[in-house]
């Protein structure tokens, strides 16, 4: 077959332009450029973005018992992939999620000072889970609990 020209269309030239040297290098900086930027800019904004998951919906869960948190002491847990800081007050036992809302880190509780504190950026939390200063945009939340026979039991 011929094209207009007269040209075979089994000539090389005609179907396929071939690359130089240059256009090659060219495409293969863009390409290491581009690959580089998006390394570096998914990590910042995965870490910029807020943190909301809270694992799967299960019903209640046992976490423990209550002879191993002290009134006025604090336990952490890892439940159904969530990650939660149980304190312990003379009336009940509080549970609450351990990640701070504003960008991630595990918060602590701080017993004599009877607060909840964020180490990241100074944070603070009180006995309600409410933002008591710091840069969180709104408080922790808080779970149910149940204790049976001395059991502690959390419903996500």
């Amino acid at each position: 077959m011929k094209n207009d020209e007269g040209q075979s269309l089994a000539d090389p030239g005609v179907l396929k332009k071939e690359m130089s040297r240059r256009d090659f290098i060219d495409w293969v900086i863009k390409g290491g450029i581009l690959a580089t930027l998006s390394g570096m800019l998914f990590p910042a904004l995965a870490y910029l973005w807020p943190v909301m998951g809270r694992g799967p919906k299960i019903d209640m869960e046992e976490v423990g018992t209550l002879d191993e948190i002290p009134v006025g002491g604090s336990k952490k847990v890892v439940l159904a992939g969530s990650a939660l800081l149980l304190i312990r007050t003379p009336q009940e036992i509080k549970a609450f999620s351990a990640i701070c809302p504003h960008l991630g880190c595990v918060v602590d509780w701080d017993g004599p000072k009877r607060e909840i504190v964020c180490p990241c950026h100074a944070g603070i939390f009180d006995l309600e889970g409410r933002v008591v200063s710091g840069p969180p945009p709104r408080p922790l939340p808080s779970y149910p609990v149940q204790i049976v026979n001395g059991n502690i039991f959390i419903n996500l």
